[in-house]
């Protein structure tokens, strides 16, 4: 992976976006070489919480400058507010929450994509958040 993100990037300033699945293994292996921000998912378990930690802390020892995290499928404040506290505990700033919408699984369900479905919260909340990562860190 890390050779097919170097590939694309060689001499053009390409913005390239690599979904990745959670946990540190892809860190490890040099995929973060040409990264220059790193979106952490939060969502309101321990599990991702900790995972999300985790992979925020080794970004930051390869020396990925910019590491910030999104709230993902909060349900109410409870939840909004679990992972606000978490994230500034450990030094994590969030640059946008998406809420738990049960539009984008009726449209999976339906083989629809997710970006069809106009008005939907979380898609809302999601162009809002590439709105604030195209800007300057």
């Amino acid at each position: 992976m890390r050779h097919v993100i170097g590939a694309l990037l060689e001499g053009d300033s390409t913005i390239t976006i690599v979904d990745m699945e959670a946990g540190l293994e892809h860190l490890s292996r040099g995929t973060g070489r040409h990264v220059d921000t790193l979106l952490v998912t939060l969502e309101p378990y321990y599990k991702s919480l900790e995972t999300a930690r985790r992979c925020a802390e080794l970004a930051r020892e390869i020396g990925i400058p910019r590491v910030v995290g999104v709230a993902n499928k909060t349900r109410d404040g409870e939840d909004r507010t679990a992972i606000r506290e978490f994230a500034a505990g450990h030094g994590l700033t969030l640059v946008g929450e998406i809420p738990m919408d049960d539009g984008l699984r009726k449209a999976d369900l339906a083989g629809r994509a997710p970006i069809d479905e106009i008005g939907s919260p979380a898609v809302t909340a999601i162009e809002a958040l590439a709105r604030t990562l195209m800007q300057p860190a």
